[in-house]
């Protein structure tokens, strides 16, 4: 049975490992609040792009939308749809290690082993990032074992595109730069990406169509085309990135000796440059926000290449096997150990005695936080009583709206680059043209991506009247 259903049992394992630490996590403003207070909006009845400023492309959402719809929405079931995406990528990771050559229980131990280090990746609840990197392998795997199948490839390569944009594109360089190095710059390659992309163009077209009927194509296109070029104010060289290039230049170094001195059969030695390519181009996944996390997500499948060349030019030649399954089964342990001591943590501080229904439902609340959220939300059900709105000109903003269910469009999330086509200029116009609206300031520091600009005109064109919490009130 554990021959023949692998794939699925280990999913099962990984999910289990993954649980603990995935569901007790303290809930904050950050990527976390931001991607689930987008997607309850969505379920809340609000259209994408035309009513909130969510600068990706949609397939996430839609994902995330149809689990809330079967599920319930709250913040429990939105981290174990997190969970079950990271086990699926995870599955991907093992499968594709298999069809390297790498035998099933190496196989299984380097993904222990790997889980150790990239569980940063579902610490964030359901996260379009990793689930993009995970469409990604499910490509690589199609062209692993069907590589002349340009259907498949255009399937895959829509997958990302309409999860994650740019990821999209970088994964259609790489089916590109892949095609004319295995099988020659010739009219054969060139009519097999065509292909390709054409299926490809077509299923974005339909969902182009789709927006266009749903009058929201305009937005969709200024939110993530047209103003995703304030990100590359942000970006910076670090010692991590440095090391990845290096690490990159091992394996294009290795994949040449491989298949120059054929030490493995023709489709095997295919599959090296298969996955020195994507692992290469990967690596622009970091830019702009070259974080721990996007580093996270752009050595995945320079993890898999490593591991593959090191297991089959040493690991097997000199009898490590059993060693590296002893490891993988100690790292299983320690996962166990780590995701029971944390389910344990979540089911004593978990915020569960409210009704399902509570967005909140599932999420670790510290009491000043919580009484935080309380106070700032009475003041804001109290002014709509006297007529005037309130906006949270914050990134904590998601945080304080999302149990009132009120959206205030690009206000929620006023950052440089989820700003469209007008930028920070029309996030000024539309805050002179606000009306009866208290406009709530963090009297602190700003967190990087918020419009510096925005908050100075609101202090310099309107009046402040109070404090509550850490935030100033102007109108």
């Amino acid at each position: 049975k554990l021959k023949k259903y692998d794939n699925y049992i280990f999913f099962i394992i990984v999910f289990v490992i993954s649980l603990g630490m995935g569901l007790c996590v303290s809930v904050h403003s950050g990527d976390e609040i931001w991607n689930f207070n987008n997607a309850y909006k969505i379920y809340n009845g609000f259209k994408m792009y035309k009513d909130i400023n969510i600068i990706i492309t949609p397939l996430f959402y839609y994902i995330i939308s149809f689990f809330f719809k079967l599920c319930g929405a709250n913040l429990f079931i939105f981290r174990i749809i997190g969970i079950l995406m990271y086990s699926f990528l995870n599955v991907l990771i093992y499968w594709i290690l298999k069809e390297m050559g790498v035998n099933k229980k190496n196989a299984f131990a380097y993904l222990m082993i790997l889980h150790d280090t990239i569980f940063i990746m579902y610490m964030n609840g359901a996260n379009y990032n990793f689930l993009a990197i995970a469409f990604v392998l499910l490509g690589i795997l199609f062209m692993i074992k069907k590589y002349d199948s340009w259907f498949l490839q255009g399937i895959a390569a829509f997958l990302v595109l309409f999860t994650k944009q740019n990821v999209g594109i970088y994964y259609i360089i790489s089916t590109v730069i892949i095609t004319f190095l295995i099988s020659g710059f010739n009219k054969k390659s060139i009519i097999k990406i065509i292909k390709q992309n054409t299926i490809t163009a077509i299923l974005v077209l339909i969902n182009l169509l789709i927006f266009y009927y749903q009058g929201i194509l305009g937005d969709f296109i200024s939110y993530t085309v047209l103003g995703i070029g304030e990100f590359t104010k942000n970006f910076h060289i670090n010692i991590f990135i440095l090391t990845i290039i290096s690490l990159e230049i091992v394996i294009w170094v290795l994949t040449y000796f491989i298949n120059k001195k054929k030490l493995f059969d023709e489709i095997t030695c295919r599959n090296y440059i298969i996955l020195a390519v994507f692992s290469t181009v990967l690596i622009l996944v970091v830019y702009p926000i070259a974080n721990e996390y996007h580093i996270c997500l752009a050595v995945v499948v320079l993890a898999i290449a490593l591991l593959a060349i090191i297991h089959n030019i040493t690991i097997k030649n000199f009898n490590l096997d059993k060693l590296i399954f002893v490891l993988g089964i100690i790292f299983l342990v320690k996962a166990i150990i780590i995701s029971s001591l944390y389910t344990s943590k979540w089911l004593k501080k978990a915020y569960i005695d409210v009704p399902f229904s509570d967005p909140y439902y599932g999420g670790i609340i510290d009491e000043k936080y919580l009484d935080k959220l309380r106070v700032v939300d009475d003041f804001i059900i109290e002014e709509e009583k006297k007529g005037n709105n309130v906006i949270i000109l914050s990134s904590e903003a998601s945080y304080y709206f999302i149990p009132l269910k009120i959206n205030n469009g690009i206000f929620d999330l006023p950052f440089k680059g989820n700003l469209g086509k007008d930028n920070e200029a029309g996030l000024i116009k539309k805050i002179s043209e606000l009306k009866n609206c208290k406009i709530l300031l963090k009297n602190g520091k700003l967190f990087w991506q918020e419009s510096e600009e925005a908050n100075e005109y609101v202090r310099n064109n309107f009046t402040k009247v109070g404090e509550i919490e850490n935030f100033e009130i102007y109108e």
